[in-house]
C-alpha cells in the first residue's frame, strides 16, 4: 500500500448533525465520515473547505485526507456511501496532489440562504420562515428586495467584518492580529427563488468568519421587513463593535460551492 491524497465532495442535510466538526458524544459530519473511513480500514483526519455549524446544510462541501490505501477513488466513494448514516452522501472522490488542501487551496466559498413568507411546505426545513415570533413577528408582506440588495452591496469588497463576527471570536482574533477579521466578499445577491414568496441570498467570499454569513443575512432580512435602514451594513462595518442584530437560523443556510484554481471533480 502507498500513501494517497484524496479529495471528497460531499452533501449533507444539516438537520441530522450537530455541525461539521467532531464533538465527543454528538453526531457530526466529520465524526460520521471518519468512522466510515475507519470501517474501510483507513484511519485519517479530515481537512474541510469550510466549517458549518449545527443545522447548516451542504451541497458541495470538500474534504481532503491522506491515508495508506489501495482503493481507487470510485471504490472509496462506494465504500463510504455504504457506511455513512442517512443524510450524508459522498458525491465524488478523486486522487489529488500531496499539496492540495481542501481549505488552503480554495479560492472562494459560496453560500445560499433561503428565506420566505412563508416558504413552500417542502422547503420549510431548509428555509427561514417568516413571520418569525423570535425575531420578526410582524413580518407579513413581501420582502423589500431592492433595499436588501442596497444593504448587502455595502459589504462587497475587502472590509473588516469584526462587527459581523461571532461574539467572543471578535475579541479573541483581534487580540492576536488586528487584521484577523478582514475578509473579502466577492458578491452578495438577492434573488426571487421562483417558489412562491421565497428568496435566495447568495454570498460568495474568499473566506468567512464564524457566524458572519448568518449575521449578514439577519441584517439583510431586517432591512427587507423594514426593521432597519439599508445603510445599517455600512454602519456596522465602520463601527467594528460586537454584533447585536438578528442571527439567521442555521437551517436556512447551505454551503453550495467551493471553488479552486482548477476544477478537481
Amino acid at each position: 500500500m502507498q500513501n494517497r491524497r484524496y479529495a471528497l465532495r460531499i452533501a449533507y442535510d444539516g438537520a441530522a448533525f450537530r455541525g461539521f466538526q467532531r464533538q465527543p458524544g454528538l453526531p457530526t459530519v466529520q465524526g460520521a465520515l471518519e468512522d466510515a473511513l475507519a470501517q474501510t480500514g483507513l484511519r485519517a483526519r479530515l481537512d474541510m473547505a469550510a466549517r458549518t455549524d449545527a443545522g447548516v446544510h451542504a451541497l458541495a462541501q470538500v474534504v481532503t485526507f491522506t491515508a495508506r490505501s489501495r482503493l481507487a477513488p470510485a471504490e472509496l466513494r462506494a465504500a463510504l456511501n455504504a457506511r455513512t448514516p442517512p443524510g450524508l452522501l459522498c458525491l465524488d472522490a478523486v486522487e489529488v496532489a500531496p499539496s492540495f488542501h481542501a481549505r488552503a487551496s480554495a479560492v472562494s466559498r459560496t453560500y445560499v440562504y433561503l428565506v420566505g413568507l412563508p416558504p413552500p411546505e417542502p422547503l420549510r426545513p431548509y428555509a427561514w420562515s417568516l413571520p418569525d415570533p423570535r425575531s420578526f413577528p410582524e413580518a407579513r408582506g413581501p420582502l423589500d428586495v431592492a433595499a436588501m440588495r442596497a444593504a448587502l452591496s455595502q459589504a462587497v469588497g475587502e472590509h473588516d467584518f469584526a462587527g459581523f463576527a461571532r461574539p467572543g471570536e471578535q475579541t479573541a482574533k483581534l487580540a492576536v492580529d488586528p487584521e484577523a477579521t478582514v475578509r473579502t466578499l466577492l458578491r452578495a445577491e438577492v434573488h426571487e427563488a421562483g417558489f412562491g414568496p421565497l428568496y435566495a441570498i447568495v454570498l460568495e467570499g474568499q473566506g468567512f468568519l464564524r457566524a458572519m454569513v448568518r449575521h449578514l443575512v439577519g441584517t439583510a432580512v431586517a432591512v427587507g421587513v423594514g426593521a432597519a435602514r439599508p445603510d445599517v451594513v455600512g454602519e456596522l462595518l465602520r463601527a467594528r463593535e460586537r454584533y447585536r442584530g438578528v442571527r439567521a437560523p442555521g437551517w436556512g443556510l447551505t454551503l453550495a460551492r467551493v471553488t479552486y484554481p482548477a476544477e478537481i471533480f
